[in-house]
């Protein structure tokens, strides 16, 4: 028994919060039906076609002694260390080790809770320390916290909430220095940080250098003025400690960053989220909407700990007993982050010198940790307030309630206004029992605690709407992973690629483990985004491009052997498993990963409109020959049929019983329709376009992203109808191909392919013989981590269309190899190697003269 009470007394404030915490978060999955207490997952946006997938890959990885430097799953070839740096390097993402592959999207939902729980460990582990106190009110605050609306929202980007159980223990570590002249704490937290993800690490860098000069203006007096050059020394050592610890990671990212769209852009003149101070102030109550996309009803941030954090903010201005220094200085920060919310360059800063495409604000979890400090200073000083101030305070969060019902703010709901009445009417409640009925503080404390964990719950569940089956993300996983391996054990070759024509996400290559084409990252090459856009393929021309069956042109240039599900092309390509209906098809002209092509290639730039002609000129500069594409021709003039809201064009085209290819880019268009298949941007009314046309439509197919059109049939002629907006030309380019120059071309590549003889993600090696010098084009994406040899010596590497590798080798018998490496990896390992174990002496020596002393 006395075990027990000494237990309760030395760890029952962390033990209740730790249980708290994990009470939350499992009622919270079990109203929303997650997995482990349910069938959905917490997939959602990015976290589906991102983060979900590239954790499977690390899964893979790990558990199959794959290459933690360079991956061919995805994007064509990408390091796999800027993903892993980038999303998946917490160390909470272990986790997932302890799965099996069928039960991994519950592994996401133990790291998500974890993180949440550990956030309201460190907030209320850093109360205490900087309080000494073991109050278990300021547990109900720390789960305010924890379960913010920061949180709320963007809980499905899996790497920055590590920042908010991080940062109040980089702040402890910030009052150590200056209290105590002791900087352990801070470099271990900051180091942490930024190894866990260098966005949120960077903004907690500027965090860090605010708050340290904001605590040193609260504790200054004449020992800190006297010795603030000893301390600011300390800090700046500790920070620069932590980064070139780090060394070994931050240089090749900072590198690997400029080939990305992260680091593209200007600084903005005016605000790209609007809101006024009033909705600012309207987004502080308990279950107000999220902030997540730019066009949600609200851009205000996400900074809500509940009702009751602006109660006590209220409270922590009337209180006498806190400090003027620090009501100025905690008062000043908050402004300071206000001002960064609305004043764009500030918040471009914040978002290290990058305007962020939606989710906007990603470090307002700062100002909910500032403001709840600022609580916790209200909660240790409640004793010397008087009854009246906190009538006046409740009295003023009532007014805002009431306030935001009146002006009928559509970012929170009648219903929840109501909710944050009845939650400062019970604050207020149990105050008032806390301040006429002593004998009863501790069932005060409790029904405290209680309450805020109830406002945890509602406020969350308020906000999320988690419907994702873990079966529906299943469906195919057996099936295409059967096909995946009877394409292994029957292929021989070392490297090929394989894609999707119907995928599941914008990195399914990643999900099911096989080298292929599309990928979603911020980590890709912008150029290479661009290449894949201006060849047909849909994508966002910055960070993105998926496979829809483009040309064989486009699957011969880059290694495409294999197409799971439908192929639109019958000549080129043969059926070569079919597993419980899913079909795989086998392309008959793959030429490999690396093929000799005529030296007039480094003229091929990526700069064209019209992607099928980008295709022609690709292999004219490549093997001079010309127009393997050619535009159909018109059997009779263009029909304009209907001209009141839209123009409806109908084209008749002649047949040459051969695939067609169409494009177009023209923003005026609304839809499509090739023999009875449609291909709508935006909204579009297909009962309507079908009566008004008088077409049967058969199969429907989004075309925002526009890609080039796969087309075959067999009829004697081909009819499109296109609709415009405002109709001025002919806006539609269609073609067939001409397939002897097709097979000549071929022919001429595979004479002059590169036998790869062994093959791993980093390295790769392959023989060619020549009659003549050549240029060897690759469809691995260009990187100066890749350095190529020809016969044992270092040669010089260059890009193809901006954005491929490509190298020069003499004519005759050539043994080439490529091995990747960061560039200035090494570089970075001696200095953070150096940097541990000058840490480590320092320790050491410092350790010895403390014993000494003693």
């Amino acid at each position: 028994m006395n075990k027990i009470k000494s237990f309760i007394k030395n760890k029952g404030y962390t033990f209740f919060t730790i249980i708290l915490g994990i009470i939350i978060i499992s009622i919270i999955y079990k109203l929303n039906d997650v997995s482990p207490l349910g069938k959905n997952s917490l997939l959602k946006v990015d976290f589906y076609h991102q983060y979900g997938p590239m954790l499977k890959e690390l899964y893979n990885r790990i558990k199959n002694g794959g290459s933690l430097i360079y991956s061919f799953n995805v994007g064509l070839g990408i390091p796999f260390f800027r993903n892993y740096f980038n999303y998946l390097s917490s160390p909470i993402n272990i986790l997932i080790l302890l799965f099996k592959q069928e039960n991994l999207l519950t592994s996401y939902s133990f790291i998500i809770g974890l993180k949440s729980v550990l956030s309201a460990i460190t907030c209320s582990f850093y109360i205490k320390k900087k309080f000494n106190t073991k109050s278990t009110v300021m547990i109900g605050i720390s789960l305010l916290y924890a379960y913010s609306a920061y949180f709320t929202a963007y809980y499905w980007n899996i790497m920055w909430i590590d920042g908010m159980y991080m940062i109040p223990l980089i702040t402890l570590g910030i009052e150590n220095i200056i209290n105590k002249n002791n900087g352990v704490i801070y470099t271990i937290s900051l180091t942490y940080m930024l190894y866990t993800n260098y966005f949120i690490g960077y903004m907690l860098c500027i965090y860090s250098c605010i708050y340290f000069i904001a605590y040193l203006l609260i504790k200054l007096n004449k020992k800190t003025i006297k010795n603030i050059s000893k301390i600011t020394i300390k800090f700046a050592i500790c920070s620069l400690i932590s980064g070139l610890l780090l060394a070994f990671e931050l240089i090749p990212m900072y590198e690997a960053l400029t080939s990305t769209n992260a680091t593209m852009g200007t600084v903005p003149t005016s605000q790209y989220y609007a809101f006024t101070f009033i909705e600012f102030l309207k987004v502080h109550l308990t279950g107000v909407n999220s902030t997540v996309f730019a066009s949600d009803i609200s851009n205000a941030p996400n900074i809500s700990c509940g009702i009751l954090s602006f109660a006590l903010f209220i409270l922590f201005i009337l209180n006498n007993k806190i400090g003027i220094k620090q009501k100025i200085v905690l008062l000043s920060l908050l402004i300071f982050l206000l001002l960064s919310f609305y004043i764009a360059p500030l918040d471009y800063v914040w978002h290290a010198f990058h305007v962020p495409n939606d989710l906007p604000y990603r470090y307002s979890f700062i100002y909910s940790f500032i403001l709840i400090i600022i609580c916790s200073y209200s909660l240790h000083n409640i004793k010397s307030l008087s009854y009246i101030k906190v009538i006046i305070s409740f009295i003023i969060s009532v007014i805002l309630i009431t306030f935001v019902y009146i002006s009928k703010y559509d970012n929170i709901t009648d219903n929840m206004i109501m909710i944050n009445y009845l939650l400062i009417g019970t604050y207020f409640l149990i105050y008032t029992l806390y301040h006429f009925y002593p004998k009863l503080k501790v069932f005060a404390s409790f029904a405290f605690v209680i309450v805020c964990l109830l406002e945890c719950i509602v406020s969350v569940n308020n906000n999320w709407n988690i419907t994702h089956s873990i079966e529906s993300f299943y469906a195919d996983y057996k099936t295409v992973n059967n096909t995946l391996n009877k394409i292994k054990k029957n292929d021989n070759d070392l490297f090929y690629r394989i894609e999707k024509t119907d995928n599941l996400t914008l990195n399914d290559p990643a999900w099911y483990n096989y080298y292929g084409q599309e990928t979603f990252s911020s980590m890709a090459y912008n150029s290479l985004s661009k290449l894949n856009y201006n060849i047909g393929m849909p994508g966002n021309e910055i960070n993105s491009y998926y496979y829809k069956q483009n040309t064989p042109l486009y699957d011969m240039i880059f290694n495409i052997k294999y197409i799971i599900g439908k192929s639109n092309d019958k000549t080129r390509y043969k059926q070569y498993i079919n597993e419980d209906g899913l079909q795989t098809y086998k392309f008959n002209y793959n030429i490999g990963l690396m093929f000799g092509v005529n030296k007039n290639i480094v003229s091929w730039h990526n700069n064209y409109i019209n992607p099928i002609e980008y295709q022609n000129d690709f292999i004219s500069y490549s093997a001079n020959i010309d127009n393997v594409f050619h535009r159909l021709t018109l059997l009779s003039k263009a029909k304009i049929i209907d001209n009141k809201k839209e123009t409806v064009v109908k084209y008749v085209y002649k047949n040459e019983l051969d695939n067609i290819y169409a494009y177009t880019n023209n923003s005026s268009i609304n839809y499509i329709i090739i023999d009875n298949k449609l291909y709508y941007k935006g909204e579009t009314n297909i009962n309507d376009i079908s009566i008004k046309l008088g077409v049967g439509l058969l199969e429907y197919h989004n075309y925002n992203e526009e890609y080039i059109i796969n087309h075959y049939n067999e009829n004697q002629d081909i009819v499109v109808y296109v609709s415009y907006k405002n109709y001025l030309s002919e806006e539609l380019d269609i073609y067939t191909i001409d397939n002897n120059k097709f097979i000549k071309a071929y022919d001429y590549y595979k004479l002059n392919e590169v036998k790869i003889s062994e093959f791993h993600e980093n390295y790769i090696k392959g023989f060619i013989k020549t009659n003549e010098k050549t240029t060897i084009f690759t469809s691995i994406p260009y990187d100066k981590g890749w350095r190529v040899f020809v016969n044992n010596k270092k040669i010089n590497t260059f890009t193809v269309g901006d954005s491929l590798l490509a190298f020069d080798i003499p004519e005759g018998e050539n043994k080439v190899e490529a091995k990747y490496t960061p560039n200035n990896l090494d570089v970075g390992i001696s200095i953070s190697i150096t940097t541990l174990i000058f840490a480590i002496t320092y320790l050491l020596i410092k350790k010895k003269k403390s014993n000494h002393q003693d």
